[in-house]
């Protein structure tokens, strides 16, 4: 019984990694160009705040 429990779990896991695959291919497919250099702009602006507010002493 536990055994099943472990496996539909791991099967739940597997379906979501699955959809949010499709999904990501979905948004890859159907946005324009500029989009994606608009948004790896905030991420670039994001990642590098973060690096210098982290304090590593």
């Amino acid at each position: 019984m536990l055994r099943w429990r472990r496996m539909k779990g791991f099967t739940r896991k597997i379906a979501g990694v699955v959809l949010a695959a499709a999904g990501i291919g979905i948004i890859f497919d159907t946005l324009p160009s500029h989009l994606w250099f608009i948004l790896l702009g905030f991420f670039l602006i994001w990642f590098g705040w973060n690096l210098f507010q982290l304090d590593i002493c």
